[in-house]
């Protein structure tokens, strides 16, 4: 149970609107005084608490088109997969998260066909965009669904899935970051590969994570002279087992001066490099290659006929 202060109290003019709004959206109960309460064991699913906010904060216009200008610019692990494709192809390829075709643009320039899953319409229909632009030939080697992967069926008979883009932080659990893992195998045809990137923290949750009070982070200026700014504050968090609960804040200042302010939520559970590759065995891959550094974690693994066949065996 998570018990704080948020300076509210009865008599305060906000409070009949805010206690409303705390309960159906964040889950918490008033106590007495200004001490507000949360179970820390609600349910939670994609980072998010289910229930708790009516917005998804990918799923909007202006959070889409600020990943896609300043966060979505890396090439490095593009590079990386076409040197580990190689010779082999076309391939079939499947890219859960894949936000606004930064990695599966690329690949079906090369000739592969590709299939992208997101949550976010608002990132699927930048991708979108971007691929309408594209040569014919090129478009109709991608088709783009709007998915929860942590909840839906993944298709099946691919050669390649990429786990990309720091995805497994998107994620609230070691549960939920495993069940990825799991869909992936039965995503591949017999011998298919997994290419995993991933951000990993060993041991307990590391102490930047564990700051207390409001951080301003940063803030962007939109293609339309929307501005949105962001920061946060740590809630809750268990060391031991790499848990962490925070507010996240979002401003956007419209062009004519209107506003808009968005609270949300997030948990994160930041992988070890250990539990990913313990997930990778678990569920039937052989790690063929590995780039384990300070922070940052790749794989590239082949999952086993017979571990492939088992995954798709009826019943």
């Amino acid at each position: 149970m998570i018990r704080v202060s948020k300076g509210l109290k009865p008599g305060d003019k906000r409070f009949a609107r805010e206690y409303e709004r705390l309960k159906r959206f964040w889950g918490w109960r008033y106590v007495s005084g200004a001490c507000w309460e949360m179970n820390s064991e609600s349910c939670w699913k994609g980072g998010a608490r289910v229930g708790r906010d009516p917005v998804n904060r990918y799923d909007m216009e202006c959070v889409a088109e600020i990943y896609d200008r300043w966060w979505e610019t890396d090439a490095e692990d593009v590079d990386q997969i076409r040197d580990l494709i190689g010779g082999r192809g076309p391939l079939r390829i499947l890219e859960p998260f894949c936000g606004t075709g930064r990695v599966l643009i690329p690949l079906a320039h090369d000739g592969h066909e590709l299939t992208g899953l997101d949550q976010a319409q608002a990132m699927l229909d930048r991708a979108r965009a971007k691929i309408e632009r594209l040569p014919r030939e090129v478009r109709r080697r991608i088709a783009l669904a709007q998915a929860d992967v942590t909840s839906e069926e993944w298709p099946t008979g691919f050669d390649l899935l990429i786990l990309g883009g720091n995805c497994l932080y998107e994620l609230s659990t070691p549960e939920e970051q495993e069940h990825c893992l799991a869909s992936a195998a039965r995503a591949l045809k017999p011998g298919g590969y997994v290419y995993l990137d991933n951000d990993h923290m060993e041991g307990d949750l590391d102490e930047s994570w564990r700051k207390p009070g409001r951080e301003t982070g940063d803030s962007y200026t939109c293609a339309d002279g929307t501005r949105v700014e962001f920061s946060g504050e740590t809630i809750w968090y268990d060391a031991p087992r790499r848990l962490h609960r925070s507010r996240r804040l979002m401003a956007v200042i419209r062009p004519d001066g209107s506003s808009a302010e968005h609270e949300f939520i997030v948990q994160k559970h930041p992988v070890s490099a250990s539990e990913v590759e313990t997930w990778l065995c678990r569920h039937g891959f052989t790690i063929e290659r590995q780039w384990v550094t300070t922070g940052r974690a790749t794989y590239w693994a082949r999952l086993s006929a017979q571990t492939s066949e088992q995954h798709t065996a009826p019943g």
